[in-house]
């Protein structure tokens, strides 16, 4: 049998399999495989290479290897991680041809920490089976193969073991790169020094010495090693001729392939076949692993995840930044601020919210809302006998109109947005305000998360979770509605707007505090764990000390301030991020999931003020500087 072909089920393109490995007979398989060692050790062969794999250590098969596994001494748990080359090839065409190496051979690397950080958030996700986590799982995949394609696409020899690539001259390894993947493009024809250093740009001389410096053999080996790794699937999987086999792969003569195939193999080909054939993959001598009960399985996962986040957090260092800024009052505006909000309304947020849709609409200040397709009648609500929603939603639809609201239809299908749950987290409102906050194009939002109201985090983009629950992208939005005027100064970290006003101008002074890193849980999908560990492990801290020029008078102060610490995503942490929040009723409104507020009043200011900030960790704050009378 030795192929083994890998079902998918349910059409998901990832197949998990926690177990306890006795034996795994030679096998090979067309798909990318991952052996992550959870617990234990055990004993991998891939080709001719052995290998002890210890817990914590990766081993990434491409696909067309045959290799097996044992156990060594003891206990083991192993994730077997197999990746669909047929669906993931539609985001990444090359990677059949890829030679992912992730095996270091004890080497301590950065890179491979984060690496079994993102394997260990998909088998989190996939055996917990948190809300679209096929999705969730599909898209950190992609994420994964494109880390996998950034540092581990290359291998070199190191005592004859193939392990991963090390060096950190980037055109060096870009040349590295192409010259392997050529190689294994065409192994198969007639490849010579001459034509890779042409294609190279390079001269045969520097060109050899590079291969055997960088990759530890000369290119004449790297040329045969390839063609004896590509030999072994039809050696072993079919009856043909050792000489048809040493064509078939490129060899000009049956004897420089069995030369090459015993430097590496320790055995000729007819030699290895008969070996192999009572220790490999069929009916008779079947795989021997035990599963590994899923709560088990995530018990440990976690505790992994906490050793590795442990690990970072002992090299992170506090960053404190400090910036002073003098306001021109007469400076020229970099541009107008006039956000006009366009907010989503689904039938589901007609049927559930009741009157509150009409107070958030106000507090949103929409220029437009969008209402999605449906039925012109027989709209049911729970608030029909009250007469908040007539039935008729013709109906709906005047009352809209009538509160002063320009309606228009849109396609539900524009609500399908892949999940990330940093949209759950104060990541949000940096990505939205990034976004929109130097546009003049409408700005579109949703009301509420859809689907089953008893889930609570979603990481959908929207403003409430399904139980109402503020998240702090409604903080977001409510503000680039409310801040209206000229933009005076912008920047990474704060803002100066002048505000619109009939009488004396006020002004409002927006600071942040945010690495790029969380910005961008927005724009990928993250699970709710690597949110919570990128927004946790963010400690930096900011100062920032303006000077606000004005007239003789008394000023009031107004101080808003939004960190992860009272947000809904933060709460959900803290209890260990359950499917459901545990509070019954209504009594989940009485969580403090909004702006915190304090104000003073500045008296008989004679040329002006001093507003200091100072942020710790994600946050906002936002200080309004009015005329008081």
């Amino acid at each position: 049998m030795l192929y083994e072909k890998i079902y998918y089920p349910d059409d998901f393109p990832i197949k998990i399999t926690i177990a306890n490995i006795e034996e795994y007979p030679a096998h090979y398989h067309q798909d990318i495989e991952f052996v992550y060692v959870l617990q234990g050790r055990i004993r991998l062969k891939n080709g001719y290479c052995h290998y002890l794999l210890e817990e914590g250590d990766i081993f990434t098969n491409s696909g067309h290897e045959v290799h097996s596994l044992s156990a060594e001494n003891g206990d083991n748990t192993v994730a077997l991680i197999q990746v669909s080359n047929r669906f993931f090839t539609r985001y990444f065409p090359q990677l059949t041809r890829n030679c992912f190496r992730t095996y270091v051979n004890r080497d301590p690397r950065l890179q491979l920490d984060r690496l079994r950080q993102m394997l260990l958030n998909i088998l989190h996700d996939y055996l917990s089976k948190s809300f679209s986590y096929k999705n969730q799982c599909i898209f950190m995949m992609i994420d994964v193969i494109e880390y996998l394609n950034r540092y581990f696409n290359l291998f070199y020899f190191e005592n004859q073991v193939v392990v991963n690539f090390k060096e950190d001259n980037p055109i060096i390894t870009q040349r590295i790169s192409r010259i392997i993947s050529y190689i294994y493009e065409n192994y198969a024809s007639k490849i010579t020094l001459e034509t890779l250093a042409d294609k190279e740009h390079l001269n045969t001389f520097y060109l050899s010495h590079l291969i055997s410096d960088h990759i530890g053999i000369s290119f004449q080996e790297l040329l045969c090693f390839a063609r004896v790794e590509m030999s072994e699937v039809p050696l072993l999987q079919t009856e043909k001729k050792i000489s048809t086999i040493a064509r078939e792969v490129g060899f000009s003569a049956t004897a420089y392939y069995e030369k090459y195939f015993k430097k590496w193999f320790g055995c000729t080909p007819s030699e290895h076949r008969i070996r192999m054939q009572s220790k490999s993959l069929c009916s008779n001598n079947p795989a021997r692993i035990r599963h590994i009960p899923n709560l088990n399985a995530i018990r440990l996962i976690r505790r992994r995840l906490s050793s590795i986040n442990s690990q970072q957090s002992t090299i992170l260092t506090v960053s404190r930044m400090q910036s002073s800024v003098i306001i021109d009052s007469d400076k020229l505006p970099v541009l107008s601020l006039n956000h006009r909000l366009e907010p989503t309304i689904t039938k589901q947020d007609l049927d559930c919210m009741g009157d509150r849709l009409f107070f958030i609409l106000r507090e949103l200040q929409p220029e437009k809302i969008c209402l999605t397709e449906m039925p012109m009648q027989n709209l049911s609500s729970p608030h029909s006998d009250s007469g908040l929603f007539p039935t008729d939603a013709l109906n709906v639809l005047r009352r809209l109109e009538k509160e002063g609201f320009s309606v228009s239809t849109v396609s539900e299908s524009r609500l399908d947005i892949p999940p990330s749950f940093g949209c759950d987290s104060i990541a949000a409102f940096f990505h939205i305000f990034k976004k929109h906050f130097l546009s003049d194009a409408p700005i579109r939002c949703r009301i509420r998360d859809q689907g089953d109201p008893n889930v609570t985090l979603k990481g959908a983009p929207s403003c409430f979770t399904s139980t109402m629950i503020p998240k702090p992208a409604y903080y977001a939005y409510r503000l680039l509605a409310l801040l209206k005027g000229d933009l005076l100064y912008w920047h990474k970290h704060y803002a100066v707007i002048r505000m619109n006003s009939s009488r004396q101008p006020s002004y409002a002074l927006l600071v942040f505090n945010f690495s790029s890193e969380i910005e961008q849980l927005c724009l990928r999908s993250c699970s709710v764990h690597e949110v919570h560990d990128v927004c946790s492990s963010f400690i930096d801290e900011y100062s920032v000390d303006f000077f606000l020029p004005l007239i003789h008078g008394n000023y009031s102060v107004m101080k808003f301030a939004l960190n992860e610490e009272n947000s809904i995503f933060h709460h959900m942490a803290e209890l260990g991020f359950p499917r459901t929040l545990p509070l019954q009723g209504e009594w989940f409104h009485l969580l403090n999931t909004g702006l915190q507020m304090q104000g003073h009043m500045e008296t008989a200011v004679d040329n002006g003020l001093n507003i200091s900030f100072q942020l710790r960790g994600p946050s906002v704050q936002l200080a309004l500087i009015q005329p008081s009378e």
